[in-house]
């Protein structure tokens, strides 16, 4: 594996890295949305009592079972709209990011703070430290997508072709 040679580099290696696993998150999002479509809730349920039952960590155990026994068909609806939409509104913005299209960046910005204002609302009222954890890794998403945007921004500015840029190659 090269090493990378300057700091340019660097944020393109980073950016790319996010970006990646960006997009299977996104798609894998998107695919339990769907999935749960059609998915039975007391297959649900009945999953849920399986694996609480596996665990010998009796305060997981019981966190999972009390989960799956507040679980209804309104929560799995719920989850199945916020999914598909979480995931297909990501997975959108994420090519256009691939694509280098310079007016994603800004947008993806904005969606990334409006995530990050549900999570910070999820986590103050049901203290999901999950929450948290995508609320920190946006935030690095923010400022990798900032820092490239500048950088692609100062490129145009220097006589590059946009096209020459949405061609740029990452080793």
């Amino acid at each position: 594996m090269e090493k990378v040679k300057n700091k340019e580099e660097l944020l393109d290696v980073s950016f790319n890295a996010m970006l990646l696993g960006k997009s299977i998150f996104a798609f894998v999002e998107f695919l339990s949305g769907l999935l749960l479509i059609f998915i039975p809730l007391d297959l649900i349920k009945s999953t849920i009592r399986h694996l609480a039952a596996s665990i010998a960590f009796a305060p997981l155990s019981s966190m999972i079972t009390n989960a799956g026994e507040r679980l209804t068909s309104d929560a799995t609806l719920f989850a199945v709209i916020y999914l598909l939409l979480h995931g297909a509104l990501k997975l959108v913005t994420l090519a256009l990011l691939w694509r280098k299209i310079l007016w994603s960046y800004p947008l993806s910005i904005v969606l990334l703070v409006g995530f990050i204002t549900y999570q910070m609302f999820e986590f103050f009222n049901h203290g999901a430290i999950s929450m948290l954890v995508l609320c920190v890794v946006d935030l690095v998403m923010i400022a990798l997508t900032l820092l490239e945007y500048r950088k692609l921004k100062a490129q145009l500015s220097k006589g590059q072709s946009y096209s020459s840029l949405k061609n740029i190659k990452i080793n």
